[in-house]
């Protein structure tokens, strides 16, 4: 199979993911904010193959937390998963000078990541939540919430990225 083929199932296959996981009955919703255990697995290991894979990966995930979360919550969940092409393709970017500890490459896109949807939540709570400190808190509750999440979903993501690697899915290399 040539790159481009295989290119292209990966992203049929992690945007597929990424819909279908936004439909988990085992998630936390706020008003501004939720937490889907494994959203982001499909875009991490997306950042292990190309731009294009990531981008497509996000728009699923869009698509997932559209159709899944009532509006008008759903402008704030889709704007932040739309947000998941920053931390993305920086992730993408630092695989590919090599050379970088894993740890490290999660360590960046979890704080790009956090300060994104902090940033998302800040701008677009007052459209949802009407209080004066309102937008500050759903920030804080975001940013730290976002943190967390993008570790957890990363020490989901690592044994499945090893097992791509030595199936020979991926060609990447990294190191612990």
């Amino acid at each position: 199979m040539n790159k481009k083929t295989k290119n292209l199932v990966l992203a049929a296959i992690l945007t597929a993911l990424s819909i279908i996981i936004t439909y988990s009955p085992v998630k936390l919703v706020l008003p501004f904010f939720t937490l889907t255990i494994g959203a982001h697995v499909p875009t991490l290991l997306a950042m292990f193959v190309s731009p294009w894979v990531v981008a497509m990966t996000v728009i699923g995930s869009c698509i997932g937390f559209f159709m899944t979360i009532p509006a008008p919550n759903s402008i704030i969940v889709v704007v932040r998963a739309a947000t998941h092409i920053l931390f993305a393709l920086g992730g993408y970017s630092l695989i590919k000078k090599g050379n970088l500890n894993l740890i490290i490459v999660v360590l960046i896109t979890a704080i790009i990541h956090a300060l994104t949807e902090g940033a998302a939540v800040f701008f677009l709570t007052p459209l949802v939540i009407t209080s004066d400190t309102a937008a500050g808190t759903a920030a804080v509750i975001a940013l730290s919430g976002t943190f967390l999440h993008h570790l957890i979903d990363s020490a989901i993501c690592i044994p499945i990225l090893i097992a791509l690697k030595k199936a020979k899915v991926i060609s990447t290399n990294y190191k612990f």
